[in-house]
C-alpha cells in the first residue's frame, strides 16, 4: 500500500466539498421598480423643474404622465448630453410634501 493509503482520497474529497460549497453567488440587489428618465421639465411655474421619470406600473395619482425629480443621489450620472429616454432601475418614495406629491426622492439608481 502507498504510503498515504487511504487519506490522500478523503483529503481531496473534503477541499473538492469545501470549494464547491464555498463559493455561492449573491443574489443582485433587487430594485423597488424600472423607470424611464424621459427628459427634463422645462415649464415654468411654481412646481416644475428636475428630471422628467416615468415608472413602470406606477401612474401618477395627479394625473402626470410622470413624475418629477429634483436630484439624483450623488454617485449616479446621466453624463453631459444623455440620449433620453433614459432606462433605469430605482428605489424611490414620493415626496408628499412637495408640490402635491409630483415629486419624487430617488435613493438608489442604476442605469439598465
Amino acid at each position: 500500500m502507498n504510503r498515504y493509503g487511504i487519506k490522500a482520497p478523503i483529503l481531496i474529497l473534503i477541499l473538492a466539498i469545501s470549494a464547491i460549497t464555498s463559493c455561492k453567488k449573491e443574489k443582485p440587489y433587487q430594485y423597488k421598480n424600472t423607470a424611464q428618465i424621459i427628459g427634463y421639465d422645462l415649464r415654468d411655474c411654481p412646481c416644475c423643474g428636475g428630471y422628467q421619470v416615468t415608472i413602470d406600473n406606477v401612474p401618477n395619482p395627479n394625473g402626470n404622465s410622470f413624475f418629477l425629480a429634483g436630484e439624483f443621489p450623488s454617485n449616479f450620472s446621466l453624463g453631459t448630453n444623455p440620449a433620453f429616454p433614459v432606462a433605469v432601475k430605482m428605489d424611490w418614495e414620493v415626496l408628499t410634501t412637495t408640490c402635491f406629491g409630483n415629486y419624487i426622492k430617488i435613493s438608489k439608481i442604476e442605469k439598465q
